[in-house]
């Protein structure tokens, strides 16, 4: 009979629903992070813009570096000319990353993910303003755009997703203790 007890306790501790969730990482908003995060990450390996003219060189422009493709390269940058861009990538992913873990402490998640926010805006900025133009006066040559320069801007747009609907659960959580 002690047998039994055991038995039938045993198939109804596992037949109960569970009370509380100890992961929520199937929140909408850890999808757009991720999505984010993802781009972020792309954006290390896809070229940015090519500067190609058949009399003053090739060039690509990646995060890492400007790399030329000719053999006798007629202007070479060092590392430090897109560490900004470099750092800044880096920064974004990290921080992404982060907040996709912080989703029982929305308010810093949400703190987090406006700095990420600000970041992308800056790193934009810089991509648009700065580099293109300082790579076309020193090169010579009027950048053709690839994939690259636009995963900041998807990064972007799901972060400002993300940020929405991390305010829309708090928002829904304050609600419902201030009916308790």
């Amino acid at each position: 009979m002690n047998c039994q007890k055991k038995s039938v306790s045993f198939l109804n501790s596992h037949n109960k629903p569970r009370q509380k969730q100890s992961i929520m990482l199937q929140r909408i908003q850890t999808l757009f992070l991720a999505i984010a995060v993802i781009s972020g990450a792309l954006l290390f390996y896809f070229p940015i813009a090519d500067y190609y003219h058949e009399l003053y060189g090739n060039y690509k422009l990646f995060v890492t570096g400007l790399q030329c493709m000719d053999p006798d390269p007629k202007i070479s940058t060092s590392i430090w000319f897109t560490a900004p861009l470099y750092l800044i990538t880096g920064a974004t992913v990290l921080l992404g990353v982060i907040s996709i873990f912080l989703y029982k402490n929305r308010i810093t998640q949400l703190r987090l993910v406006a700095f990420n926010i600000l970041l992308n805006i800056v790193l934009i900025v810089l991509l648009f303003i700065f580099y293109s133009g300082k790579i076309e006066e020193l090169t010579q040559i009027i950048p053709t755009y690839r994939i690259g320069v636009f995963l900041p801007l998807v990064s972007l747009v799901f972060l400002v997703l993300a940020n929405r609907f991390i305010r829309k659960d708090e928002a829904l959580v304050k609600s419902t203790d201030r009916l308790r």
